[in-house]
């Protein structure tokens, strides 16, 4: 196995919108709110009359990444929860050649809201099932089969815990990439310590750097390499990205695109940039796969313009 990811497994609802205001609720723009069942149908009763349905995709930052690599050729597997329910069948269904043999079934799938206007993004989470995560002695061993074990976040305390747990039971042989976002952010560094100890690439972005760190990029990163990652990857949106390590920092250039839809943006650069670091590559051209990739995930709405094969093959010369 190349990689198995650890994280939430959702059913994203993908809206056009011409505002973030609903009613009395609004939401700020590029944020992730995690909700109450209450105010998720709430906002979807109000997107059912204002907002424009353009899609229905599989989800969850982990999960992107990992699907991305499956369709990039790699061999991948999945620890997470999903419900019992349609949403379930259809997050599984959504998640093509991934192992999904570890993922367990409870109660209510994961659900988010993504809501898109001018370019940006907007989620509304209800974790429902994904606050269930939990492992067996079965799980270690399936991720003790992988090179590298990837890890995207939880809306639970429990399930935070759990993560934190299994990185004492990982092999020396598997290395450890981590992408935090905005929730495990703002917990801070002391809290994701046993993480970031373990961890060998972690990837964020200008905003989740500020939150963790209280720094810019560069100092952040530099911050970061001293609670363990060995490279800090920091995506910048337009401006790009910076990949820091103890002896180099490279800045690598945006690919221009159109974006129509940059949910799971970052979800996919990680997936180029450690598609490239599996197969050799410097880390400037793992940087570059994963540049190429986040402009071909924005392109199209879901998982539509994931990278592939093809994809892969054109930055064959280089790895």
């Amino acid at each position: 196995m190349d990689v198995v990811g650890v994280g939430a497994l959702n059913v994203d609802l993908l809206y056009e919108v011409s505002s973030l205001r609903f009613g009395a609720l609004e939401v700020v723009p590029g944020s992730k709110t995690y909700g109450t069942e209450e105010t998720f149908h709430e906002l979807l009763g109000e997107l059912s009359r204002s907002g424009r349905l353009m899609g229905r995709s599989g989800g969850g930052s982990a999960a992107n990444t990992v699907y991305a690599l499956s369709r990039m050729g790699f061999r991948t597997g999945f620890l997470g929860v999903v419900g019992k329910d349609e949403e379930g069948r259809f997050i599984l269904s959504s998640m093509g050649g991934v192992d999904l043999s570890r993922v367990k079934r409870h109660k209510r799938s994961g659900k988010c809201l993504s809501l898109l206007a001018d370019g940006d993004r907007t989620l509304l989470v209800l974790p429902n099932a994904n606050d269930m995560f939990s492992y067996t002695e079965e799980d270690i061993g399936f991720l003790n089969d992988a090179r590298f074990v990837h890890l995207g976040s939880f809306a639970a305390d429990s399930a935070l815990a759990s993560q934190k747990m299994l990185m004492g039971y990982l092999d020396d042989d598997v290395d450890v990439s981590f992408s935090p976002g905005e929730l495990y952010a703002r917990r801070g560094i002391e809290q994701l310590a046993p993480i970031l100890e373990r961890t060998r690439i972690m990837f964020l972005n200008a905003n989740e750097m500020e939150l963790l760190t209280g720094k810019g990029p560069e100092d952040g990163a530099r911050v970061l390499l001293d609670a363990g990652p060995k490279v800090v990857v920091c995506t910048l949106g337009g401006d790009g990205s910076l990949i820091v390590s103890r002896n180099t920092e490279i800045a690598i250039p945006a690919k221009r695109t159109v974006v129509n839809d940059a949910t799971g943006a970052g979800d996919v650069y990680a997936a180029g940039f450690l598609a490239g670091y599996l197969d050799g590559a410097s880390l400037e051209v793992c940087g570059r796969i994963g540049s190429a990739a986040a402009a071909l995930s924005v392109a199209s709405y879901g998982r539509e313009g994931y990278p592939d094969e093809r994809f892969l093959r054109r930055f064959a010369k280089e790895l």
